[in-house]
């Protein structure tokens, strides 16, 4: 091989080189999805009956570590309806920030029912919703409501929501609306393995 070659096979090796170190830096570089914390509800918050990282309102809906089954791990959150004692819903929510404005995004969650024995009732709904956070305040991208009376007890159902925030931070919710009062309310909806990822 004359000098001439051997030029040429060095270079040729150099830009391989270059190549691959420019590619490392562009995966290295590029910017991960936002995802939501404790999406399994296994990290307790305050509390042992609060998750980390999820905000909640209303009553009985609550981190369980004994409820079974679980999707996965070891921990749900379970919504007691039989304990409900007003028409009031019940909800957790959790904000994630540096969303891209303007994407499409999904939330989702699975959703367990364990079946109200007759007469008690079931509960009436479960919402997802999507939220965008402007000056502070809650600003509505998406909902979908789905009726628990369409739900099949004891499995795992996934649930979803699809929007697009106006800003950068994106606000997920689970509410869940009790029966009439005018009945006797039962049975209790397990959920677990929430998420959210774009959407192409």
């Amino acid at each position: 091989m004359n000098r001439r070659e051997n030029w040429m096979v060095a270079l040729g090796c150099l830009l391989i080189s270059a190549g691959v170190v420019l590619a490392k830096v562009a995966v290295s570089d590029k910017a991960e999805s936002p995802r939501l914390a404790n999406p399994s509800f296994e990290d307790p918050g305050d509390a042992a009956d609060r998750a980390a990282s999820w905000g909640r309102w209303g009553q009985w809906i609550n981190r369980e570590e004994q409820w079974t089954p679980v999707r996965s791990g070891h921990c749900i959150l379970g919504y007691h309806h039989w304990e409900i004692p007003d028409a009031k819903d019940s909800g957790v929510y959790q904000d994630v920030e540096h969303v891209v404005k303007g994407a499409k995004y999904t939330f989702g969650i699975y959703v367990n029912l364990d079946k109200a024995k007759k007469p008690a009732q079931d509960a009436l709904t479960v919402e997802l919703r999507l939220e965008s956070i402007v000056g502070g305040q809650p600003q509505a991208v998406a909902s979908k409501t789905y009726k628990v009376a369409d739900l099949i007890a004891d499995q795992w159902q996934k649930l979803t929501v699809s929007g697009v925030p106006a800003t950068d931070t994106l606000r997920v919710l689970v509410i869940i609306t009790p029966s009439s009062q005018d009945g006797i309310r039962g049975g209790a909806i397990r959920l677990d393995d929430a998420f959210l990822e774009p959407t192409s």
